[in-house]
């Protein structure tokens, strides 16, 4: 029984000493990689970076594209120094902007990117992976910078028909118009146009159709599942809305395990923790590879960074929680949204007072449906509960972890239309009424 006991976290540790070390020799991989070709690709779509910072529909924050740090990485992509691959994938450099200019920072970055022998000392990034670039330098050696978004646009688009098509064939048909919420309150239009919001989406669409193709399987090995997947999200995230990547999919599995809403609870405690353990040891594992190589203490740039990013200030000046939350429903400030939510609360509060008048047998089995799914619908409040700064900043895509509370109270309240007019269903087909 110790050895059954001690076999999963020993389990775990290895899993995340291996992959920490593969991702690193990936990155050094990629930068072997000659950059010249990257720098031409990059050179025929500087131009796309002239009007910096945008959103694609005047005050519409939900369309904010952030060319910043898409600039950023792209110039990250094309670094040229004389640095060993080893230390260009532990400190990730980029060439230095002019502190002033009349360009806006983005295309004066996309500019010193293209600079030879221009000064690296500002680009030095090395707490995060950066993982990212694994698959951008290559892709810059074929494609241009538009080239890539469009591949990107298709990439997405075939994802979400795949993940529809599975939710057919595992009986959850159902699940299409909360899937159609949810991927909706993503904005697709700007996610196909930004290498930042990349990461996440591709990450939480794969889990989502590991879920679905190998249910057994995630059930068995839930723990490393979403050890894994967080993992994957802190290689290739750059800090955007990390948490879509455990909540999308951990309301599809939850949904076809069917458990008690006991189980289902400590199902979402030991998900999510097994998650945050991936996402945050695997981030401290990049500290430890950066320090080692690069000869720093890259464990005290990295506290005072979560300390900042943690802290209720910017600017010096004080942040509420309230603001957090008010900042960040700005996403969603539009009469669209605000109506389908109210209708989504309307829906779901209607269908469980007539489940309850009609079927109160059936009670104890909506809550184990409920509860779970409830509190996985609360996991974006938690999330800037911790980020306050980082949240309060960068509304213009953290909003986007409201995904995960349409999604779960969405799934919900169509599982209990499929559960109110299943009797009714039944009955047609049995009277020969066609569907």
């Amino acid at each position: 029984m110790e050895k059954r006991r001690l076999r999963g976290p020993m389990g775990a540790a290895i899993w995340l000493v291996v992959w920490a070390l593969i991702g690193y020799l990936l990155l050094v991989l990629a930068y072997c990689l000659p950059v010249e070709r990257m720098q031409k690709h990059l050179e025929s779509c500087v131009d796309a970076f002239a009007k910096g910072a945008t959103s694609l529909v005047k005050d519409d924050t939900g369309m904010w594209v952030d060319y910043l740090t898409d600039s950023l990485i792209l110039a990250e992509a094309v670094y040229n120094g004389e640095e060993s691959p080893l230390e260009q994938a532990a400190a990730v450099y980029s060439n230095a902007v002019d502190a002033e200019g009349d360009q806006p920072w983005s295309y004066r970055k996309i500019q010193a990117a293209l600079q030879e022998g221009a000064s690296s000392g500002e680009g030095e990034y090395p707490r995060y992976w950066h993982g990212n670039l694994v698959y951008l330098k290559p892709l810059l050696l074929i494609f241009d910078y538009k080239d890539i978004l469009t591949l990107n646009m298709l990439g997405q688009l075939l994802l979400m028909l795949w993940i529809a098509q599975l939710l057919v064939r595992r009986g959850l048909p159902h699940l299409l118009l909360p899937m159609t919420l949810a991927f909706g309150m993503l904005t697709p239009v700007a996610m196909a146009l930004c290498l930042q919001y990349m990461p996440c989406f591709y990450v939480m669409a794969v889990a989502c159709i590991v879920v679905l193709q190998c249910p057994g399987f995630v059930q068995r090995h839930k723990g490393m599942f979403f050890l894994t997947v967080g993992m994957a999200t802190c290689y290739f995230d750059f800090l955007t809305f990390p948490l879509i990547t455990l909540g999308i999919p951990l309301v599809l599995s939850l949904l076809l395990d069917g458990e008690s809403w006991r189980k289902g609870v400590k199902s979402v405690v030991w998900s999510s923790a097994c998650w945050g353990v991936g996402y945050v040891v695997f981030w401290a594992e990049k500290w430890a590879l950066g320090s080692l190589v690069l000869g720093q203490n890259l464990f005290a740039d990295a506290w005072n960074s979560l300390r900042l990013r943690s802290s209720r200030e910017t600017l010096g000046q004080s942040i509420s929680y309230l603001d957090v939350l008010r900042n960040n429903f700005k996403g969603y400030d539009l009469r669209t949204w605000e109506l389908l939510f109210a209708i989504l609360l309307g829906a779901l509060v209607l269908l469980a007072l007539v489940r309850f008048l009609t079927k109160r047998d059936a009670v104890p089995q909506d809550l184990n449906m409920l509860v779970p799914l409830l509190l996985v619908a609360c996991m974006p409040f938690a999330w800037y509960l911790v980020t306050v700064n980082h949240s309060y900043i960068h509304y213009g895509y953290t909003h986007k972890e409201w995904m995960i509370t349409a999604w779960a109270l969405a799934s919900a309240a169509a599982e209990l239309f499929r559960r109110w007019w299943l009797p009714f269903k039944k009955v047609g087909n049995r009277t020969g009424v066609s569907e």
